[in-house]
């Protein structure tokens, strides 16, 4: 018996000692002097630097952050300034297929290939392919080998053209184009800062654009601007404003339709279409319908407050952060909102009046996702932005009372931008003034942009969350910041 239990534990340290067969995806370096870091997030301590063009093999992913094989060690490097090549296996097309020590025919014969013996290519020389064969690598000839696997870019039908929505502008220095709309697809090809695309569909935050070749792919919506100079003027977009408290919202164009929710006087909706005598108006994420004879309809250049403030924001870019998201839902109201729900409400708002300004805008999510805290610092540097605002509401335990707006700032040096937009959220909402801070918050503290981050009311506090969760504070606050950022920029 022992004699078997030697031979099963020789077995187990031989098998041990084989070498598995990992065939790691390889990034390419875009730029030069980029940070090799210890961990996966900015505030990690740099190693190192790699070079443009330099390839490392990819050991692991996690959020923004890739896990390189550089100088007999691992690090991290942020993977918006990468290419990501894609494994690719390649098949033997005949038996005995020559591996040669190097490319070309006068490199010596050290291996051999069987007919549908599959392998990884490595790289590419003229008509010379790189394969690893687990143990070592080798050149052969790309006649003798299979179609290779690589996604290619789909083809754009002549509708999908012809039905662009607009076109998108990249804010990042390198953007990776995707063949679906998530981070963890396969990456088609990249683009450069400023470059300029039309695109045929918004989805979840990705926009789908159309490349050389009717070709097309998907980008972050958080790292592309909307393209507003081909736009012709924009046209004025009717709002209604409700009459009476307690309003009804309903899924349908009668009063036979189920009621959604309800909303109170002088709350504003911007008008999709009118059905009869009813209006079909925005309402959060979807839309809803409100009877003619409750509201008053007028064009929404003609609604704004009287504060507005005389300028613009022509050739600014505004970075903009809808706090928490995802699992993350922050703070929780005493009637049950969510802050992530709040903050991204108030952030599309307000990216629509600052475009209505002039301003180019980023925003870090689009959509209820989870976004880390070092990956919107990440996409904040990585933008072309003037200014950074992260946007919250704040909340204390319920045997504390505290109502008001308040917002931060980490340094001296965004002191004058913080005194700004609190002026101006002060003077739109008429909320309470909580005055500015300084704020020792990671978003702030690892941002290369003027940045600040505001608190936009309690909703600990039953009256004040009632008040924020209203359409016609959320157009207030969003005038209010903006009146900032145009006196800011003075």
């Amino acid at each position: 018996m022992k004699g078997w239990m030697s031979i099963v534990f020789i077995l187990a340290c031989l098998l041990w000692l084989i070498p598995t067969a990992v065939h790691a995806d390889s990034v390419k370096v875009q730029v030069d002097n980029l940070n090799v870091r210890s961990g996966p997030d900015l505030s990690h301590s740099v190693l190192g630097k790699v070079q443009k063009d330099e390839t490392h093999s990819i050991v692991d992913q996690k959020d923004d952050w890739i896990k390189i094989k550089w100088d007999n060690k691992t690090g991290w490097i942020a993977d918006w300034l990468v290419n990501v090549k894609q494994e690719e296996t390649v098949k033997s097309k005949v038996d005995y297929l020559r591996v040669r020590g190097k490319s070309g025919m006068d490199g010596e014969v050290q291996d051999y290939l069987m007919k549908d013996e599959e392998v990884t290519k490595l790289d590419q020389k003229g008509d010379w392919v790189l394969i690893d064969q687990n143990t070592a690598s080798g050149w052969v000839h790309k006649s003798y080998l299979s179609t290779y696997s690589k996604e290619q870019p789909k083809e754009t039908s002549e509708s999908e053209l012809s039905k662009s929505l607009g076109k998108v502008k990249v804010a990042a220095a390198v953007l990776n184009v995707r063949s679906k709309a998530t981070s963890n697809s396969s990456i088609l090809t990249q683009v450069k800062k400023e470059d300029s695309f039309e695109y045929s569909e918004e989805k979840q935050g990705w926009y789908k654009i159309s490349l050389d070749n009717n070709k097309t792919g998907w980008v972050a919506g958080w790292l592309v601007t909307k393209d507003n100079s081909s736009s012709a003027t924009p046209q004025s977009q009717s709002k209604v404003t409700l009459q009476y408290n307690a309003t009804n919202l309903r899924s349908g164009p009668s009063t036979n339709h189920k009621v959604i929710s309800s909303a109170d006087k002088g709350d504003q909706f911007s008008v999709i279409s009118k059905e009869g005598s009813w209006y079909r108006v925005s309402y959060k994420d979807s839309s809803a319908y409100v009877a003619g004879w409750t509201v008053k309809e007028s064009k929404s250049s003609n609604i704004k407050s009287a504060s507005v403030s005389k300028g613009n924001l022509q050739g600014k870019t505004i970075v903009l952060d809808a706090g928490h998201g995802g699992f993350d839902p922050g703070a929780i109201g005493r009637n049950g909102t969510y802050e992530k729900t709040l903050t991204l409400q108030t952030a599309q708002d307000l990216k629509s009046t600052l475009e209505q300004n002039g301003a180019s805008v980023v925003m870090t999510r689009t959509n209820d996702s989870y976004l880390s805290l070092s990956a919107r610092a990440a996409i904040s540097n990585a933008s072309s932005g003037d200014v950074f605002i992260s946007v919250h509401y704040n909340s204390v335990p319920a045997s504390n009372s505290a109502t008001g707006i308040n917002t931060y700032f980490y340094n001296d040096s965004t002191r004058s931008l913080a005194s700004n937009v609190q002026s101006g959220l002060i003077n739109s909402t008429g909320l309470r003034d909580r005055g500015i801070a300084n704020g020792n918050f990671h978003i702030l503290r690892n941002n290369q942009k003027p940045s600040v981050l505001v608190e936009l009311g309690f909703i600990s506090d039953v009256n004040e969350e009632k008040t924020v969760n209203s359409s016609s504070f959320q157009s207030k606050a969003s005038q209010g910041i903006t009146n900032g950022l145009i006196n800011y920029f003075k």
